[in-house]
């Protein structure tokens, strides 16, 4: 047990972590610093249907020792287009507002609170409007750009190992395409190569058809000239013959 002027702060944060890891969140998972319990760093998990979908984005908070009877300041790291990076949130749960914290929030609705947040335009300090291209480009990049915290890696293995085996999986599946791909390329070339072989055997044998078809007509004609021929001479031979006689 806690003790000392902290203790109701730690108390009270130790309580909500063993709530949270039996409570298994879907859309956010949230942990404290071994080290210092007042840090504590969360995951949000992109809401479907909206440019943040399939995103990844980690964030921390930074409770004071009064907690829970003032509110943490709320920091962001993975950039997303919607908040900046490693900068104080302005949000009606957090330390620019201690005239509207309640002492009943607690870490698990303040980050369904961010995600809300999140997915409208309200302005304020620490939030910006990118547009929603780029707000998708965010979350595509956002577990490369996560992999490179070691913080992150440290306090979310789990998030990690499964970014590792997506990213192994994505891999396998592009190196099978190329490979479908350039079998389909081979396939394709030899189609084509046979292709061309069977055209040039077709004109060869068009040509040699050709040939023959005009060797005939001439040998033919020939033929006829000669038969002409010898009937003329003969012709001539029987009109001498007959003018001798």
């Amino acid at each position: 047990m806690a003790t000392g002027k902290y203790s109701v702060c730690i108390n009270r944060l130790n309580k909500e972590y063993l709530g949270l890891q039996k409570a298994n969140e879907k859309e956010f998972v949230a942990k404290p610093l071994t080290s210092n319990i007042l840090e504590w760093n969360f995951v949000l998990y992109g809401s479907i249907g909206t440019d943040y979908e399939g995103g990844v984005y980690h964030g921390q908070l930074i409770f004071p020792p009064e907690y829970p009877m003032k509110p943490p300041s709320i920091l962001m790291t993975t950039p997303s287009g919607r908040f900046e990076c490693n900068t104080r949130i302005c949000t009606t749960m957090s330390s620019f507002h201690p005239e509207s914290w309640k002492p009943s929030w607690s870490v698990s609705s303040i980050c369904l609170g961010i995600i809300s947040f999140m997915n409208e335009e309200d302005n304020g300090i620490g939030s910006i409007t990118a547009s929603s291209r780029v707000r998708k480009q965010y979350a595509t990049n956002s577990m490369a750009f996560n992999y490179k915290n070691q913080t992150f890696k440290t306090l979310f293995p789990e998030i990690i190992k499964e970014y590792k085996k997506q990213k192994k999986q994505s891999t396998s599946s592009s190196s099978n395409l190329s490979s479908s791909s350039s079998s389909s390329s081979s396939s394709s070339s030899k189609i084509v190569k046979t292709t061309n072989n069977q055209q040039q055997t077709q004109e060869s044998d068009n040509k040699t058809l050709f040939f023959s078809l005009v060797f005939i007509t001439i040998f033919i004609a020939f033929i006829a000239i000669m038969l002409r021929y010898n009937s003329n001479t003969s012709s001539t031979s029987s009109v001498e013959s007959n003018n001798n006689n």
